[in-house]
Protein backbone atom coordinates (compact mmCIF):
# COMPACT_ATOMS: atom_id res chain seq x y z
CA UNK A 1 0.00 0.00 0.00
CA UNK A 2 2.90 2.42 -0.19
CA UNK A 3 1.55 3.92 -3.65
CA UNK A 4 -2.01 5.07 -1.50
CA UNK A 5 1.01 7.30 0.65
CA UNK A 6 2.75 8.51 -2.67
CA UNK A 7 -0.60 9.49 -3.83
CA UNK A 8 -1.38 11.47 -0.59
CA UNK A 9 2.22 13.56 -0.76
CA UNK A 10 1.24 14.65 -4.19
CA UNK A 11 -2.04 15.36 -3.39
CA UNK A 12 -0.73 17.81 -0.50
CA UNK A 13 1.42 19.25 -3.52
CA UNK A 14 -1.90 19.86 -5.14
CA UNK A 15 -3.42 21.32 -2.20
CA UNK A 16 -5.91 24.28 -2.76
CA UNK A 17 -4.49 27.20 -0.78
CA UNK A 18 -7.89 28.60 -0.19
CA UNK A 19 -11.00 27.34 0.93
CA UNK A 20 -14.30 28.27 2.73
CA UNK A 21 -14.12 25.06 4.68
CA UNK A 22 -10.28 24.74 6.73
CA UNK A 23 -8.78 21.47 5.49
CA UNK A 24 -5.39 19.68 7.58
CA UNK A 25 -3.75 19.22 4.92
CA UNK A 26 -0.84 18.09 7.34
CA UNK A 27 -3.26 16.05 9.47
CA UNK A 28 -4.34 14.41 6.71
CA UNK A 29 -1.11 13.57 5.63
CA UNK A 30 -0.16 12.01 9.03
CA UNK A 31 -3.78 10.43 9.01
CA UNK A 32 -3.02 8.53 5.78
CA UNK A 33 0.60 7.53 6.78
CA UNK A 34 -0.76 5.72 9.56
CA UNK A 35 -3.78 4.40 8.36
CA UNK A 36 -1.83 2.98 4.97
CA UNK A 37 1.26 1.70 6.45
CA UNK A 38 0.64 0.77 10.23
CA UNK A 39 -3.31 -0.33 9.26
CA UNK A 40 -5.04 -2.77 12.39
CA UNK A 41 -8.17 -2.62 10.27
CA UNK A 42 -8.55 -6.29 8.87
CA UNK A 43 -6.94 -7.36 12.05
CA UNK A 44 -9.67 -6.62 13.96
CA UNK A 45 -12.21 -7.37 11.21
CA UNK A 46 -10.71 -11.21 11.51
CA UNK A 47 -10.63 -11.35 15.22
CA UNK A 48 -14.51 -10.39 14.92
CA UNK A 49 -15.61 -12.22 12.03
CA UNK A 50 -13.51 -15.64 12.08
CA UNK A 51 -13.27 -15.73 15.78
CA UNK A 52 -15.71 -14.59 17.88
CA UNK A 53 -18.27 -15.13 14.64
CA UNK A 54 -22.28 -14.26 14.59
CA UNK A 55 -23.52 -11.87 16.63
CA UNK A 56 -27.17 -11.93 17.50
CA UNK A 57 -28.13 -9.38 19.66
CA UNK A 58 -28.17 -10.27 23.06
CA UNK A 59 -26.42 -14.05 22.49
CA UNK A 60 -23.37 -14.95 24.44
CA UNK A 61 -21.27 -14.45 21.39
CA UNK A 62 -22.31 -10.48 21.22
CA UNK A 63 -21.46 -10.54 24.77
CA UNK A 64 -18.10 -11.68 24.17
CA UNK A 65 -17.47 -9.54 20.85
CA UNK A 66 -18.46 -6.68 23.37
CA UNK A 67 -15.81 -7.69 25.98
CA UNK A 68 -13.60 -8.28 22.93
CA UNK A 69 -14.23 -4.25 22.08
CA UNK A 70 -13.30 -3.17 25.56
CA UNK A 71 -10.11 -4.74 24.97
CA UNK A 72 -9.52 -3.31 21.64
CA UNK A 73 -9.94 -0.03 22.44
CA UNK A 74 -8.26 0.09 25.85
CA UNK A 75 -5.42 -1.39 23.75
CA UNK A 76 -5.47 1.63 21.92
CA UNK A 77 -5.37 3.97 24.30
CA UNK A 78 -9.12 5.39 24.69
CA UNK A 79 -10.42 6.94 27.06
CA UNK A 80 -13.92 6.82 28.92
CA UNK A 81 -13.99 2.83 27.90
CA UNK A 82 -17.21 1.50 29.19
CA UNK A 83 -20.13 -1.05 28.36
CA UNK A 84 -23.19 1.12 28.77
CA UNK A 85 -26.38 0.29 29.21
CA UNK A 86 -29.13 1.51 26.83
CA UNK A 87 -32.50 -0.41 27.79
CA UNK A 88 -33.94 -3.47 28.01
CA UNK A 89 -33.00 -6.22 25.31
CA UNK A 90 -33.98 -9.72 24.23
CA UNK A 91 -33.55 -12.98 26.02
CA UNK A 92 -30.25 -14.44 25.28
CA UNK A 93 -30.73 -17.26 21.88
CA UNK A 94 -28.21 -18.98 19.79
CA UNK A 95 -27.95 -22.04 17.38
CA UNK A 96 -26.47 -25.03 18.70
CA UNK A 97 -26.37 -27.49 16.03
CA UNK A 98 -28.82 -27.56 12.21
CA UNK A 99 -29.06 -30.24 10.36
CA UNK A 100 -31.44 -31.10 7.47
CA UNK A 101 -31.68 -33.78 5.02
CA UNK A 102 -33.54 -34.89 2.55
CA UNK A 103 -33.68 -39.00 2.62
CA UNK A 104 -36.01 -40.41 0.32
CA UNK A 105 -36.83 -40.46 -2.81
CA UNK A 106 -33.01 -39.77 -3.02
CA UNK A 107 -31.08 -38.36 -0.08
CA UNK A 108 -29.69 -34.78 -0.17
CA UNK A 109 -27.94 -32.70 2.53
CA UNK A 110 -30.08 -29.38 2.75
CA UNK A 111 -28.40 -26.37 2.96
CA UNK A 112 -30.82 -24.67 5.82
CA UNK A 113 -30.74 -21.92 8.58
CA UNK A 114 -33.19 -21.90 11.13
CA UNK A 115 -34.77 -18.17 11.52
CA UNK A 116 -33.47 -16.12 14.42
CA UNK A 117 -35.90 -16.50 17.67
CA UNK A 118 -37.33 -19.94 16.51
CA UNK A 119 -37.44 -22.74 18.85
CA UNK A 120 -35.49 -25.93 18.18
CA UNK A 121 -37.17 -29.35 17.31
CA UNK A 122 -36.88 -31.24 20.48
CA UNK A 123 -34.97 -33.80 18.72
CA UNK A 124 -34.67 -35.01 15.07
CA UNK A 125 -37.88 -34.99 13.40
CA UNK A 126 -37.98 -37.88 10.31
CA UNK A 127 -40.88 -37.21 8.79
CA UNK A 128 -42.73 -36.15 5.29
CA UNK A 129 -42.57 -32.98 3.75
CA UNK A 130 -45.77 -31.63 2.68
CA UNK A 131 -46.47 -28.59 0.60
CA UNK A 132 -48.87 -26.10 2.29
CA UNK A 133 -48.69 -22.76 0.88
CA UNK A 134 -51.15 -20.37 2.59
CA UNK A 135 -51.91 -17.73 0.64
CA UNK A 136 -54.84 -16.09 1.97
CA UNK A 137 -57.71 -17.97 4.76
CA UNK A 138 -59.65 -19.93 1.59
CA UNK A 139 -56.32 -21.71 1.52
CA UNK A 140 -56.79 -23.33 5.44
CA UNK A 141 -59.41 -25.36 4.70
CA UNK A 142 -57.96 -28.17 2.30
CA UNK A 143 -54.90 -28.88 4.43
CA UNK A 144 -57.35 -29.66 7.41
CA UNK A 145 -56.05 -33.25 9.14
CA UNK A 146 -52.96 -33.78 6.74
CA UNK A 147 -50.50 -32.05 8.63
CA UNK A 148 -49.90 -34.34 11.51
CA UNK A 149 -46.16 -34.62 12.47
CA UNK A 150 -45.50 -33.28 9.02
CA UNK A 151 -42.48 -31.08 7.59
CA UNK A 152 -44.29 -27.97 5.61
CA UNK A 153 -43.27 -26.63 2.85
CA UNK A 154 -44.36 -22.77 3.60
CA UNK A 155 -43.91 -20.84 0.43
CA UNK A 156 -43.92 -21.41 -2.91
CA UNK A 157 -40.78 -22.04 -4.54
CA UNK A 158 -38.18 -19.21 -5.42
CA UNK A 159 -37.58 -18.05 -8.94
CA UNK A 160 -33.50 -18.82 -9.54
CA UNK A 161 -31.93 -18.82 -13.10
CA UNK A 162 -28.64 -18.70 -14.36
CA UNK A 163 -26.98 -15.12 -13.75
CA UNK A 164 -25.31 -12.91 -16.69
CA UNK A 165 -24.13 -10.39 -14.78
CA UNK A 166 -21.42 -10.55 -12.06
CA UNK A 167 -22.37 -10.70 -8.30
CA UNK A 168 -20.19 -7.38 -7.22
CA UNK A 169 -20.60 -3.76 -8.25
CA UNK A 170 -18.13 -0.61 -8.06
CA UNK A 171 -20.05 2.40 -8.90
CA UNK A 172 -19.15 4.60 -12.17
CA UNK A 173 -19.81 7.86 -13.13
CA UNK A 174 -23.31 7.03 -14.34
CA UNK A 175 -24.83 5.55 -10.87
CA UNK A 176 -22.69 8.51 -8.93
CA UNK A 177 -24.16 11.21 -10.94
CA UNK A 178 -27.96 9.62 -10.12
CA UNK A 179 -27.11 9.85 -6.28
CA UNK A 180 -26.32 13.11 -6.80
CA UNK A 181 -28.86 14.23 -9.40
CA UNK A 182 -32.24 12.11 -8.60
CA UNK A 183 -30.64 10.63 -5.25
CA UNK A 184 -31.43 7.27 -6.28
CA UNK A 185 -29.38 4.14 -6.26
CA UNK A 186 -29.11 2.42 -9.63
CA UNK A 187 -27.23 -0.45 -9.29
CA UNK A 188 -29.79 -1.40 -6.66
CA UNK A 189 -32.52 -0.63 -9.56
CA UNK A 190 -30.86 -2.48 -11.66
CA UNK A 191 -30.01 -5.79 -10.30
CA UNK A 192 -31.96 -5.98 -6.89
CA UNK A 193 -29.99 -8.87 -4.72
CA UNK A 194 -28.94 -10.48 -8.07
CA UNK A 195 -32.08 -12.08 -8.99
CA UNK A 196 -34.38 -9.05 -9.74
CA UNK A 197 -37.26 -12.13 -10.44
CA UNK A 198 -37.16 -12.91 -7.00
CA UNK A 199 -39.69 -11.62 -4.06
CA UNK A 200 -40.27 -12.49 -0.34
CA UNK A 201 -43.49 -13.99 -0.10
CA UNK A 202 -46.48 -12.22 1.25
CA UNK A 203 -50.06 -13.53 2.38
CA UNK A 204 -53.56 -11.34 2.13
CA UNK A 205 -55.86 -11.44 4.54
CA UNK A 206 -54.44 -13.71 7.15
CA UNK A 207 -51.04 -12.74 9.38
CA UNK A 208 -48.12 -15.01 9.71
CA UNK A 209 -49.38 -15.03 13.47
CA UNK A 210 -52.43 -17.03 12.11
CA UNK A 211 -51.02 -19.26 9.61
CA UNK A 212 -48.47 -20.67 12.17
CA UNK A 213 -51.61 -21.39 15.22
CA UNK A 214 -53.35 -22.88 12.02
CA UNK A 215 -49.81 -25.16 11.21
CA UNK A 216 -49.75 -25.81 15.23
CA UNK A 217 -53.45 -26.56 15.55
CA UNK A 218 -52.62 -29.31 12.50
CA UNK A 219 -49.85 -30.51 14.29
CA UNK A 220 -47.17 -30.06 12.34
CA UNK A 221 -43.70 -30.60 13.14
CA UNK A 222 -41.09 -28.37 11.19
CA UNK A 223 -41.40 -25.34 8.47
CA UNK A 224 -39.57 -24.60 6.03
CA UNK A 225 -39.50 -21.56 3.62
CA UNK A 226 -37.76 -20.68 0.14
CA UNK A 227 -34.73 -18.27 0.96
CA UNK A 228 -33.62 -15.76 -1.37
CA UNK A 229 -30.62 -16.12 -3.44
CA UNK A 230 -28.75 -18.56 -5.69
CA UNK A 231 -25.84 -20.86 -5.40
CA UNK A 232 -26.73 -22.14 -1.80
CA UNK A 233 -27.16 -18.17 -0.49
CA UNK A 234 -29.65 -18.25 2.40
CA UNK A 235 -31.11 -15.40 3.87
CA UNK A 236 -32.04 -15.50 7.72
CA UNK A 237 -33.25 -13.40 9.50
CA UNK A 238 -36.10 -13.53 12.73
CA UNK A 239 -38.79 -15.36 12.87
CA UNK A 240 -41.59 -12.84 11.92
CA UNK A 241 -44.12 -14.61 14.56
CA UNK A 242 -41.54 -13.86 17.76
CA UNK A 243 -41.03 -10.52 16.91
CA UNK A 244 -43.37 -9.22 19.24
CA UNK A 245 -41.89 -11.77 21.93
CA UNK A 246 -38.63 -12.38 21.97
CA UNK A 247 -38.77 -13.88 25.21
CA UNK A 248 -38.17 -17.83 26.02
CA UNK A 249 -41.86 -18.49 26.01
CA UNK A 250 -42.50 -16.65 23.20
CA UNK A 251 -39.82 -18.24 20.72
CA UNK A 252 -40.70 -22.14 22.77
CA UNK A 253 -44.70 -21.42 21.31
CA UNK A 254 -43.38 -21.28 18.18
CA UNK A 255 -42.87 -23.61 15.58
CA UNK A 256 -39.35 -24.98 14.40
CA UNK A 257 -38.88 -22.82 11.35
CA UNK A 258 -35.64 -22.83 8.83
CA UNK A 259 -35.16 -20.71 5.37
CA UNK A 260 -34.03 -23.17 2.61
CA UNK A 261 -31.35 -22.43 -0.09
CA UNK A 262 -33.29 -21.61 -3.09
CA UNK A 263 -32.42 -24.52 -5.33
CA UNK A 264 -32.37 -27.04 -2.48
CA UNK A 265 -35.96 -26.09 -1.77
CA UNK A 266 -37.46 -26.18 -5.39
CA UNK A 267 -36.04 -29.73 -5.93
CA UNK A 268 -37.97 -30.92 -3.09
CA UNK A 269 -41.41 -28.75 -4.21
CA UNK A 270 -40.48 -29.90 -7.70
CA UNK A 271 -40.81 -33.87 -6.56
CA UNK A 272 -43.51 -33.61 -4.18
CA UNK A 273 -45.43 -31.84 -6.84
CA UNK A 274 -45.30 -34.80 -9.17
CA UNK A 275 -47.22 -36.93 -6.73
CA UNK A 276 -43.76 -38.75 -5.01
CA UNK A 277 -42.92 -38.47 -1.51
CA UNK A 278 -40.20 -36.68 0.37
CA UNK A 279 -39.15 -38.04 3.41
CA UNK A 280 -36.62 -35.85 5.41
CA UNK A 281 -34.75 -35.63 8.56
CA UNK A 282 -34.51 -32.05 10.40
CA UNK A 283 -32.72 -31.85 13.87
CA UNK A 284 -32.24 -28.18 15.55
CA UNK A 285 -30.72 -27.56 18.63
CA UNK A 286 -30.98 -23.88 20.10
CA UNK A 287 -29.85 -22.62 23.62
CA UNK A 288 -31.33 -19.70 25.45
CA UNK A 289 -29.28 -17.37 27.93
CA UNK A 290 -31.42 -15.02 30.32
CA UNK A 291 -28.75 -14.09 33.12
CA UNK A 292 -28.64 -10.45 32.08
CA UNK A 293 -31.26 -9.14 29.34
CA UNK A 294 -30.03 -5.74 29.63
CA UNK A 295 -28.74 -4.07 26.04
CA UNK A 296 -25.13 -2.37 25.95
CA UNK A 297 -23.53 0.08 23.62
CA UNK A 298 -19.95 -0.12 23.66
CA UNK A 299 -17.72 3.64 24.00
CA UNK A 300 -14.61 5.04 24.24
CA UNK A 301 -13.48 8.77 23.40
CA UNK A 302 -10.29 11.21 22.79
CA UNK A 303 -10.72 13.88 25.28
CA UNK A 304 -11.25 17.57 23.40
CA UNK A 305 -8.71 20.87 24.65
CA UNK A 306 -11.15 23.92 24.49
CA UNK A 307 -14.26 22.79 23.25
CA UNK A 308 -13.93 19.02 25.21
CA UNK A 309 -17.94 19.32 26.73
CA UNK A 310 -18.91 19.22 22.70
CA UNK A 311 -18.64 15.76 21.30
CA UNK A 312 -18.40 14.14 17.43
CA UNK A 313 -19.22 10.93 17.07
CA UNK A 314 -18.80 7.71 14.60
CA UNK A 315 -20.15 4.29 15.05
CA UNK A 316 -20.95 1.54 13.67
CA UNK A 317 -23.41 -1.71 14.52
CA UNK A 318 -21.77 -4.44 16.15
CA UNK A 319 -24.57 -6.69 16.06
CA UNK A 320 -25.44 -9.28 13.55
CA UNK A 321 -27.67 -12.00 12.13
CA UNK A 322 -26.80 -15.80 13.03
CA UNK A 323 -26.53 -17.73 9.66
CA UNK A 324 -23.02 -16.05 8.33
CA UNK A 325 -20.17 -14.38 10.51
CA UNK A 326 -20.99 -10.89 10.41
CA UNK A 327 -18.36 -9.49 8.14
CA UNK A 328 -19.40 -7.05 5.87
CA UNK A 329 -22.36 -6.87 8.32
CA UNK A 330 -21.16 -5.13 10.06
CA UNK A 331 -17.51 -6.60 11.10
CA UNK A 332 -16.02 -4.36 8.35
CA UNK A 333 -17.91 -0.70 9.89
CA UNK A 334 -17.00 -2.18 13.46
CA UNK A 335 -13.23 -2.56 12.27
CA UNK A 336 -13.10 0.95 10.55
CA UNK A 337 -14.51 2.97 13.52
CA UNK A 338 -11.53 1.34 15.81
CA UNK A 339 -9.12 1.58 13.29
CA UNK A 340 -10.24 5.45 13.09
CA UNK A 341 -9.61 5.90 16.70
CA UNK A 342 -6.74 3.79 16.62
CA UNK A 343 -5.13 6.22 14.17
CA UNK A 344 -5.73 9.46 15.82
CA UNK A 345 -4.64 8.38 18.62
CA UNK A 346 -1.15 6.89 17.35
CA UNK A 347 -0.75 10.25 15.94
CA UNK A 348 -1.17 11.72 18.49
CA UNK A 349 -4.46 14.11 17.56
CA UNK A 350 -5.13 17.40 19.39
CA UNK A 351 -8.31 17.39 18.68
CA UNK A 352 -10.90 20.85 20.32
CA UNK A 353 -13.84 18.37 20.81
CA UNK A 354 -14.18 15.22 22.65
CA UNK A 355 -14.35 12.38 19.46
CA UNK A 356 -16.16 9.54 20.72
CA UNK A 357 -16.88 6.02 19.11
CA UNK A 358 -19.91 3.90 19.92
CA UNK A 359 -20.64 0.48 18.88
CA UNK A 360 -24.55 -0.17 18.48
CA UNK A 361 -26.50 -2.87 19.94
CA UNK A 362 -29.76 -4.38 18.23
CA UNK A 363 -29.35 -1.95 15.19
CA UNK A 364 -30.94 -5.17 13.26
CA UNK A 365 -34.15 -5.13 15.12
CA UNK A 366 -34.73 -1.52 15.23
CA UNK A 367 -31.66 0.53 16.13
CA UNK A 368 -32.44 0.02 18.98
CA UNK A 369 -28.90 0.50 20.66
CA UNK A 370 -28.46 4.09 18.59
CA UNK A 371 -32.05 4.98 20.08
CA UNK A 372 -31.40 4.36 23.63
CA UNK A 373 -28.23 5.87 23.58
CA UNK A 374 -29.89 9.30 22.43
CA UNK A 375 -32.44 9.05 24.66
CA UNK A 376 -30.42 8.77 27.81
CA UNK A 377 -27.90 11.18 26.48
CA UNK A 378 -29.46 13.55 24.19
CA UNK A 379 -33.06 13.98 24.41
CA UNK A 380 -35.20 14.71 21.51
CA UNK A 381 -37.08 18.82 20.92
CA UNK A 382 -40.23 16.37 20.69
CA UNK A 383 -40.05 14.94 24.44
CA UNK A 384 -37.71 17.51 25.85
CA UNK A 385 -33.80 17.60 25.56
CA UNK A 386 -31.12 17.59 27.79
CA UNK A 387 -28.04 19.71 28.03
CA UNK A 388 -26.06 17.57 25.99
CA UNK A 389 -27.81 17.92 22.91
CA UNK A 390 -26.81 21.28 22.29
CA UNK A 391 -23.32 20.19 22.50
CA UNK A 392 -23.03 17.76 20.39
CA UNK A 393 -22.01 18.30 16.85
CA UNK A 394 -22.03 15.39 14.20
CA UNK A 395 -22.52 11.31 13.82
CA UNK A 396 -20.80 9.70 10.97
CA UNK A 397 -21.56 6.04 10.53
CA UNK A 398 -20.83 2.95 8.69
CA UNK A 399 -22.98 0.00 7.66
CA UNK A 400 -23.34 -0.55 4.12
CA UNK A 401 -21.01 -3.86 3.56
CA UNK A 402 -17.11 -3.80 2.68
CA UNK A 403 -17.04 -1.23 -0.19
CA UNK A 404 -14.98 2.11 -0.15
CA UNK A 405 -16.02 5.16 0.68
CA UNK A 406 -17.24 7.54 -2.62
CA UNK A 407 -19.23 10.09 -0.90
CA UNK A 408 -21.75 10.99 2.09
CA UNK A 409 -26.04 10.87 1.77
CA UNK A 410 -26.80 14.33 2.83
CA UNK A 411 -30.07 13.02 4.26
CA UNK A 412 -31.58 16.41 3.26
CA UNK A 413 -29.05 18.78 5.50
CA UNK A 414 -28.03 20.84 2.48
CA UNK A 415 -26.28 23.01 5.06
CA UNK A 416 -23.53 20.47 5.26
CA UNK A 417 -23.04 20.21 2.06
CA UNK A 418 -19.91 22.70 1.62
CA UNK A 419 -18.63 21.11 4.82
CA UNK A 420 -18.75 17.92 3.31
CA UNK A 421 -16.94 18.32 -0.02
CA UNK A 422 -14.39 20.53 1.47
CA UNK A 423 -13.53 16.78 3.61
CA UNK A 424 -13.58 14.90 0.63
CA UNK A 425 -11.29 17.07 -1.04
CA UNK A 426 -7.70 14.93 0.16
CA UNK A 427 -9.65 12.09 -0.99
CA UNK A 428 -10.35 12.74 -4.76
CA UNK A 429 -7.89 10.52 -6.29
CA UNK A 430 -10.11 7.90 -4.60
CA UNK A 431 -13.00 8.93 -6.53
CA UNK A 432 -14.30 10.15 -3.02
CA UNK A 433 -16.52 13.30 -4.17
CA UNK A 434 -19.83 12.57 -4.33
CA UNK A 435 -22.59 14.43 -2.99
CA UNK A 436 -25.53 12.26 -2.73
CA UNK A 437 -29.37 13.36 -2.67
CA UNK A 438 -30.41 9.72 -1.12
CA UNK A 439 -31.72 9.08 2.10
CA UNK A 440 -30.28 6.51 3.60
CA UNK A 441 -32.73 4.95 6.08
CA UNK A 442 -31.75 1.74 7.11
CA UNK A 443 -28.68 2.13 10.03
CA UNK A 444 -27.92 4.02 12.76
CA UNK A 445 -27.33 7.45 11.66
CA UNK A 446 -31.18 7.52 11.31
CA UNK A 447 -31.72 7.87 14.67
CA UNK A 448 -29.88 11.01 15.32
CA UNK A 449 -31.98 12.70 12.52
CA UNK A 450 -34.95 11.91 13.69
CA UNK A 451 -34.15 13.78 17.16
CA UNK A 452 -32.56 16.79 14.90
CA UNK A 453 -29.29 15.68 15.23
CA UNK A 454 -26.42 15.81 12.19
CA UNK A 455 -26.19 12.57 11.27
CA UNK A 456 -24.35 10.51 7.89
CA UNK A 457 -24.00 7.24 6.56
CA UNK A 458 -21.27 7.61 3.70
CA UNK A 459 -21.79 6.21 -0.12
CA UNK A 460 -20.44 3.30 -0.65
CA UNK A 461 -19.22 1.01 -3.45
CA UNK A 462 -21.83 -1.96 -2.98
CA UNK A 463 -19.82 -4.90 -4.06
CA UNK A 464 -21.45 -7.85 -4.11
CA UNK A 465 -23.29 -6.37 -0.25
CA UNK A 466 -26.62 -7.05 -1.84
CA UNK A 467 -25.97 -10.32 -4.09
CA UNK A 468 -24.22 -12.47 -1.28
CA UNK A 469 -23.66 -10.77 2.06
CA UNK A 470 -26.27 -8.67 3.24
CA UNK A 471 -27.91 -11.17 5.90
CA UNK A 472 -26.53 -14.36 4.19
CA UNK A 473 -25.42 -17.07 5.23
CA UNK A 474 -21.81 -16.06 2.99
CA UNK A 475 -21.11 -12.69 4.83
CA UNK A 476 -17.79 -14.06 5.85
CA UNK A 477 -14.62 -12.26 6.31
CA UNK A 478 -13.98 -13.48 2.34
CA UNK A 479 -15.81 -10.86 1.16
CA UNK A 480 -13.95 -8.28 3.05
CA UNK A 481 -11.08 -6.13 0.92
CA UNK A 482 -8.53 -4.81 2.48
CA UNK A 483 -7.88 -1.88 0.25
CA UNK A 484 -11.26 -0.10 0.63
CA UNK A 485 -11.52 -0.81 4.42
CA UNK A 486 -7.87 1.12 4.72
CA UNK A 487 -9.04 4.08 2.63
CA UNK A 488 -12.47 4.19 4.88
CA UNK A 489 -10.56 4.28 8.21
CA UNK A 490 -8.48 6.86 6.80
CA UNK A 491 -11.77 8.63 5.58
CA UNK A 492 -13.29 8.56 8.50
CA UNK A 493 -10.28 9.80 10.95
CA UNK A 494 -10.37 12.48 8.93
CA UNK A 495 -13.67 13.39 9.00
CA UNK A 496 -14.10 13.33 12.89
CA UNK A 497 -10.47 14.74 13.32
CA UNK A 498 -12.02 18.34 10.99
CA UNK A 499 -15.50 17.91 12.87
CA UNK A 500 -14.18 18.27 16.58
CA UNK A 501 -11.69 21.20 14.81
CA UNK A 502 -13.94 23.13 12.97
CA UNK A 503 -15.51 26.44 14.17
CA UNK A 504 -19.50 26.95 14.86
CA UNK A 505 -22.03 24.38 15.72
CA UNK A 506 -22.66 21.63 12.83
CA UNK A 507 -25.44 21.96 10.68
CA UNK A 508 -28.81 21.18 12.10
CA UNK A 509 -31.38 18.83 9.89
CA UNK A 510 -35.02 19.09 9.91
CA UNK A 511 -36.02 16.92 12.46
CA UNK A 512 -37.48 13.80 10.72
CA UNK A 513 -40.59 11.96 12.31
Amino acid sequence: YGDLTIVAVLSLLSAPTAVQEPVYWDVVDRIRSEGFDNSHVMDSAGYLADVIGPRLTGSPNMRQAQEWALARMTEFGLSGVEKEAWGDETVGWEVERASVHMTAPDYQMVIAYPLAWSPGTQGPVVANAIIATIRNPEDLNQYRGRLDGAIVLATPPMPTSPRFVQDAFRHDEESLGVFETEGVDLLIRRHSRGQPEQSTFRREGISDAEVEEFYKSEGAAVILTASIGSDGTVYATGLPTTRENRTREGIENALPTLAVATEHYNRIHRILERGIAVTMDVDVRVAFDESDQRGFNIIGEIPGSDLTDEVVMIGAHLDSWHSGTGASDNASGISVVLEAMRILKAIDARPRRTIRVALWSQEEIGHSGSRGYIQNHFGSPLDGTMPDYDRFSVYFNMDNGTGQFRGVHIQGNTQATPILEAWMTPFHEFEMETISQFSNTGTDHLSFIRNGLPGFQFLQDRIDYRARSHHFNMDVYDRLLPRDLMINSVVMASFAYHAAMRDGRFPRPQTER
